[in-house]
């Protein structure tokens, strides 16, 4: 009797815990992706990408010829149409290396090396080129709700902050650790780190580290759905997706194909993932459903 009742509790343990999301047994992720198109090769580097809603239309950073220097003017802000056709692959010239890219108020602000630079998106008129102090490599842009600026500094391991026209660093040493994307919701600020493979929450008033998930090798953007479950890249060619608790799933591996997974974005209203492939030159956008 005692040997039928411990494997009648063995049993039902086994499939308690393959039955919760994300338990012991439990590998399938709650969400999963299938292309829903590519856009032809014709990027020079893609870095990142944003939907803009009101326009419905895609903005795509051209990072394009990188050297030394790279302050060559050779970068530029392509617009890409939601079905994948390229509208516009040279709408703002005369950047160095774009990479990040966040909207407010009908404006792009995009990160450039050492300077934050505002456009129009009504326009693609260049509002304004803000330079930032000691800046040698600013990568991803995030903006709050009061429309203040947020900038990674991946060499210096910086944040700084762009707040009414003013730049300043607002975040001297990001943990010792190389900081890559960033992401602000409401009062939540979330930062990759591309040099321990972290993600990591950080609390806006005290200015303090918490963790969330590790195991994310050059991790770098960060794309939220509306049910509360974030996308994560890794530059080298992975995406995860990553709940609330900080639990992970990889969800697309290209790493096999030489394809990377730059800065994602993620659009709502679309229900679309879009990866911009870096060295492979294109966008590939995937519809996204829950399990």
């Amino acid at each position: 009797m005692r040997i039928i009742l411990t494997r009648i509790f063995t049993l039902m343990l086994i499939v308690s815990l393959s039955g919760c999301a994300g338990g012991l047994f439990s590998s399938r992720p709650p969400v999963e992706l299938e292309q829903a198109w590519a856009s032809d090769n014709v990027f020079k580097t893609p870095e990142s990408t944003l939907y803009d809603p009101q326009r419905n239309i895609i903005y795509v950073s051209n990072l394009n010829k990188s050297n030394k220097n790279r302050k060559d003017g050779d970068g530029f802000i392509s617009k890409l149409g939601t079905d994948g056709e390229v509208e516009e692959l040279y709408w703002v010239t005369g950047l160095n290396n774009p990479r990040g890219l966040a909207l407010y108020n009908n404006v792009l602000y995009i990160a450039d090396i050492d300077e934050i630079v505002a456009v129009s998106t009504q326009s693609g008129a260049i509002l304004g080129r803000y330079a930032a102090e000691g800046a040698e490599y600013l990568n991803d842009v995030a903006i709050d709700e009061e429309g203040n600026v947020f900038v990674t500094d991946t060499e210096q391991k910086r944040v700084y902050q762009l707040r009414n026209g003013r730049v300043s660093t607002w975040l001297e040493n990001t943990a010792r650790e190389k900081p890559n994307g960033i992401f602000i919701n409401g009062d939540r600020m979330l930062v990759a780190f591309m040099s321990n493979g972290e993600v990591r929450y950080l609390d806006p008033q005290t200015k303090e580290f918490y963790d969330w998930v590790e195991g994310i090798p050059s991790a770098d953007g960060i794309a939220r759905m509306a049910n509360g479950g974030y996308f994560i890249s890794s530059w080298d060619g992975e995406v995860f997706y990553v709940n609330e608790d900080g639990k992970k799933w990889s969800l697309l591996n290209t790493k096999g194909q030489k394809i990377n997974t730059a800065d994602i974005s993620y659009t709502d209203r679309l229900d679309l993932l879009l990866v911009p492939t870096f060295n492979d030159n294109r966008v590939v956008a995937y519809d996204v459903s829950l399990r």
